[in-house]
Parts: C-alpha cells; structure tokens; sequence
C-alpha cells in the first residue's frame, strides 16, 4: 500500500510540474511575446547620383594604373623535372 501512494504522490508532482511548465509557456508566448520588427521610414525620393565617367580618361587616373605586364619566359622548368642533374 505504501508504494502505491508513493506512486501517486509522484504522479501528482510530474502533473503539476507538466501544467506549471504549459502554463509558463502560454505566459510567455502570449503575454511576452516580442514585438514584430519595423523598418525605419525611407526618405522620398532617393538622392539622384551622378557619376563622372569623363574622369576615368583623366591624365591622373591613368597614371596610378598598373605597368605593363611582364611577359613570363618561354621555357619553364626542365623537360624531365625526375632526372637526375
């Protein structure tokens, strides 16, 4: 008889630990749910943007332009690189 009324006492606390926890649940989810995010107004209308392609043909850009290219040797490496020298 005693195992039977430790069985329901157990049985008794896991039940309220089951509501508690739903209950917690709820409150959170409901009651402190997070607020759905917004986007700052846009600004009406957007600033226009004007690029200046005729500085790209400047004397100033092509003069930070890299040199010209170094051309690599014609003959690279050895013709049977496992040979002995």
């Amino acid at each position: 008889m005693p195992e039977l009324a430790e069985q329901n006492k157990t049985l008794k606390y896991l039940i309220g630990g089951l509501v508690l926890a739903g209950i917690i649940i709820l409150i959170y989810s409901w009651v402190l749910r997070p607020k759905p995010l917004s986007l700052p107004p846009i600004p009406e209308p957007f600033p226009i943007v004007k690029i200046d392609f005729d500085f790209l043909g400047s004397q100033e850009v092509r003069d930070i332009l890299p040199f010209e290219e170094i051309p690599l040797p014609e003959e690279i490496g050895r013709e049977n690189p496992f040979a002995p020298y």
